[in-house]
């Protein structure tokens, strides 16, 4: 929950081996205007206060993790996008659902030696945009 925000902040920036310092400056670099020191990172740590939306959320991308597991210890599994064309996006959105349907349809035992022909037309879009 978030009353454990600041044992969690702690232990992911310790983990990451920072100083309250080096993880301010890593998040001030995503975004100048962070109203972020080390000593109002002391005090998240110490659940003196809690962050805005715009610290937490800077804070999560530098540690690694998402906004989801900094504010609620929920571990949501989560893909950075950030560098990714569009076109990239939406073929492992497409591959994602390739997955689900597969698992969804039938038990481990049951599921044929080769795929359909909709998956190896997923496989080959996969090959072509690696080897772009």
């Amino acid at each position: 929950m978030v009353y454990e925000f600041g044992a969690r902040l702690l232990q992911l920036r310790k983990a990451k081996n920072l100083t309250q310092q080096a993880l301010v400056d890593r998040a001030k670099a995503l975004d100048p205007d962070l109203r972020l020191s080390d000593s109002v990172l002391g005090n998240y740590e110490s659940d003196h206060t809690v962050p805005r939306l715009t610290e937490a959320a800077a804070l999560a991308e530098v540690l690694g993790v998402s906004l989801d597991f900094l504010t609620n210890g929920e571990n949501s599994r989560t893909l950075p996008l950030k560098d990714l064309s569009d076109s990239q996006i939406q073929l492992l959105m497409d591959l994602t659902q390739a997955f689900r349907q597969r698992n969804e349809a039938t038990p481990q035992t049951e599921r044929p030696d080769k795929p359909t022909n909709e998956q190896s037309e997923l496989i080959s879009r996969v090959i072509r945009e690696i080897w772009r």
